[in-house]
């Protein structure tokens, strides 16, 4: 575990101060890392590490957080950070095989958002520091029985702030195929969600529940039933500096995208937006909302603060 310890602290330290600096051994030499040994960042025999990147992503945004006041204006809040590694177990369908006869296992990676920047919003659904992104819907449901009956960006998971952090995303699994089946998810940050920074509000925390919202138990193996169904709601980064600083113009594109929810746009960014499009409307373009410009400069007047 030491290992992934000094790679990502290495990684996170080198961003901060000299990311235009080729990465090479000379680039790392200057860079010492340390942990106590049988800690959870330096791990001993037995210690069970094949999830290590659930602790080791972490890092970069720890270290991010610590180095921000030395280094003002240049580091991004903090993100959904550890992957999204969900595990799916079953038999293939119409072969008429149990389980252990015709199984697949299909381990799927997804990202929730990542931490937005003083200068620019962060990325939604990509994992820092790893920039992955998840596999397409249509490569899962042809490997496996699995269905992806819902997959969408999470409205208001990225922390508010003059730069909005990234948002993370929606999954709703079924599997067609009778009997039962299995998911193991190796998830994070459903407890604390992502800082933000200078001012800048949280993101969402994550969820791993049935479609219901019973919520099931994480980095365990969870029993499913035909007709069953498992929720994801991956988590947001947090947001960079005070969203009542938010150009209002562009609190309203965010509303026009999905994004941001009107009733959240009011209350963390101080913006009054109003739907003038026709209710039953599939497609609504950003000229079907307008800003209440007298109610938005009393939301952000003096002594107010977000959330009020």
């Amino acid at each position: 575990m030491l290992n992934y310890t000094r790679a990502y602290a290495s990684f996170a330290v080198k961003a901060a101060i000299a990311p235009e600096v080729p990465h090479n051994a000379g680039s790392f030499r200057p860079v010492h890392v340390t942990a106590p040994r049988g800690s959870v960042l330096n791990c001993e025999p037995p210690a069970p590490v094949a999830s290590r990147h659930l602790v080791g992503h972490f890092l970069p945004s720890l270290l991010f957080t610590a180095l921000r006041p030395a280094l003002p204006g240049r580091l991004l809040a903090q993100s959904a950070d550890a992957l999204w590694m969900t595990v799916w177990r079953g038999r293939q369908p119409e072969t008429g095989a149990t389980a252990e006869e015709d199984p697949y296992t299909l381990t799927v990676f997804q990202a929730g958002g990542a931490g937005a920047r003083a200068t620019k919003d962060g990325l939604n659904t990509t994992g820092f520091p790893t920039g992955v992104r998840a596999a397409p819907t249509e490569v899962v449901e042809t490997l496996t029985p699995l269905v992806q009956r819902r997959r969408e960006l999470r409205t208001d998971s990225g922390g508010p702030g003059r730069q909005r952090g990234g948002l993370g995303q929606v999954t709703e699994v079924e599997c067609r195929v009778a009997g039962p089946w299995t998911v193991n998810g190796n998830v994070d940050r459903t407890l604390f969600p992502a800082a933000g920074a200078e001012g800048g509000g949280p993101g969402a925390a994550g969820s791993f529940t049935t479609a219901e919202g019973a919520e099931l138990p994480r980095k365990s193996l969870v029993l499913l039933d035909a007709g069953d169904a498992v929720l994801l709601r991956l988590p947001g980064g947090g947001g960079y500096g005070d969203p009542f600083t938010r150009d209002p113009a562009r609190v309203r594109a965010d509303v026009a995208d999905g994004y941001v929810s009107i009733e959240a746009a009011r209350r963390d960014y101080g913006v009054a937006i109003t739907y003038t499009g026709p209710p039953d409307a599939l497609v609504r373009p950003p000229a079907s909302y307008t800003i209440d410009e007298r109610e938005t400069a009393r939301l952000r007047g003096p002594g107010r603060v977000p959330g009020d």
